[in-house]
């Protein structure tokens, strides 16, 4: 992913929760919307976490 569309979507996924938090009742739409942000966000933090081990696991290699 590239960074700008990855700061684009982090950005979306923050101002929609808090347009979703500010509504009155929809108690099921804000807990699956909740769900999905979070599943969302442990995804971005997964792929950045491998890309990082891959990076220096390469890094590595090429020094040793």
């Amino acid at each position: 992913m590239n960074n700008k569309i990855l700061n684009f979507v982090v950005f979306a996924l923050i101002l929609s929760m808090l347009v979703i938090s500010s509504l009155e009742g929809l108690y099921t739409f804000k807990t699956v919307f909740y769900d999905v942000t979070l599943a969302v966000f442990v995804l971005i933090v997964c792929v950045n976490l491998f890309r990082y081990k891959k990076e220096t696991k390469r890094k590595f290699k090429q020094k040793g």
